[in-house]
């Protein structure tokens, strides 16, 4: 019955003008400077590390932005439980449609590799909308079991299908013959050292999930990393960039690297990256 309350109030929320929902982000991001300063200290632990060569007061700067970006996010999320597939298909923009349609015409698996750059939720559904694509992405459920059934029921709105990460190796295995795209948001720290590969990110030695690379190969499937870009507030451009190195993972935050470092703001930065 909670679930069933607060997802009806996030509902009513959600219908709201978006850019009264934006003046609700402005009143958080607001109270966070003063009072919240939500996860204040790894976020500017994290430009430490990463952006040393910046000054100190062009990192303050960045870390205004990012939270400004931050909360408009957690607004636009919010939105997606009552927005419909004509709105996400206006707000993001695939800029080289054709390849990915290409690619899902061949009818071989496809690997696709985003992070949390931008709105990762708007990302994937956006994607669930590509013509004829069969799409399935693997997710680590939320530990407030409240908020994860609402995420997972806006996640799914569009016919993907999410699969929890325990039970992704026997996903996989019964899907090798399908022509799946595999969706994967490969950018956090992974929960076991064993599970990772360490790469040059960020100035950073850096763990990475292999868990999109080992699929590909498995599968024998193409790969893609989606580059996620900022048109204007509420509005996204998506790119898909072929990989064809073997090493996918360390290609990948190669390609990250270089999103990032044209507008760091946009990245996740509150996540404690580098904790392994």
């Amino acid at each position: 019955m909670r679930a069933k309350l607060v997802y009806i109030l996030l509902f009513l929320l959600s219908t709201l003008p978006i850019q009264i929902l934006y003046l609700i982000s402005y009143i958080l991001n607001s109270l966070n400077q003063t009072v919240i300063k939500y996860r204040l200290h790894i976020t500017i632990k994290n430009l430490n590390l990463a952006l040393s060569k910046l000054t100190s007061k062009k990192r303050k700067d960045l870390t205004n932005q990012f939270y400004h970006h931050f909360f408009n996010v957690i607004i636009e999320i919010i939105k997606s439980i009552s927005l419909n597939k004509n709105e996400i298909l206006k707000r993001v923009k695939i800029k080289n449609l054709s390849t990915i349609e290409n690619a899902l015409q061949n009818k071989k698996p496809l690997v696709l590799i985003a992070s949390h750059y931008g709105n990762w939720e708007w990302l994937s559904l956006r994607i669930g909308l590509i013509n004829k694509i069969h799409l399935s992405a693997v997710y680590k459920p939320l530990s407030n079991t409240i908020f994860d059934k609402i995420l997972f029921k806006t996640r799914t709105k569009f016919g993907a299908e999410l699969v929890p990460l325990k039970k992704w190796k026997y996903f996989i295995l019964n899907k090798r013959n399908n022509s799946n795209t595999f969706l994967f948001i490969s950018d956090q720290v992974p929960a076991n050292k064993k599970h990772g590969i360490r790469i040059n990110f960020l100035n950073q030695s850096t763990l990475f999930h292999e868990g999109a690379e080992k699929t590909a190969k498995l599968l024998k499937a193409e790969v893609f990393y989606v580059d996620m870009e900022i048109e204007r507030k509420g509005y996204y451009n998506l790119e898909f960039k072929k990989i064809r190195s073997e090493n996918i993972t360390e290609k990948y935050a190669n390609l990250l690297e270089k999103t990032i470092q044209k507008k760091p703001m946009a990245w996740l930065w509150s996540h404690n990256r580098w904790k392994r």
